[in-house]
């Protein structure tokens, strides 16, 4: 359980900086947390039942660093 203290951005350069760090596998645990649980529920909507497990592979996936290799390439094509 993580306090909304612990959630909260900042400047818009900060909330940069925290969205970068996470997708490269260095973000903070409450927002690792956060997102894992939130894409938990979409990958659910999309058949994939098992709560906890679509959670891991989310932060699997996070840690991996996979995840801002994906956004930057999808950047880099405009």
């Amino acid at each position: 359980p993580y306090h909304q203290e612990q959630l909260a951005g900042g400047t818009p350069e900060e909330n940069r900086d925290i969205l970068t760090r996470l997708l490269q596998g260095k973000g903070e645990a409450a927002h690792e947390a956060a997102v894992a649980a939130n894409v938990a529920m979409l990958m659910r909507l999309h058949g994939h039942e098992d709560l906890k497990a679509n959670a891991q592979q989310v932060i699997d996936v996070l840690h991996s660093g996979a995840a801002y290799d994906r956004v930057t390439a999808l950047a880099a094509r405009g």
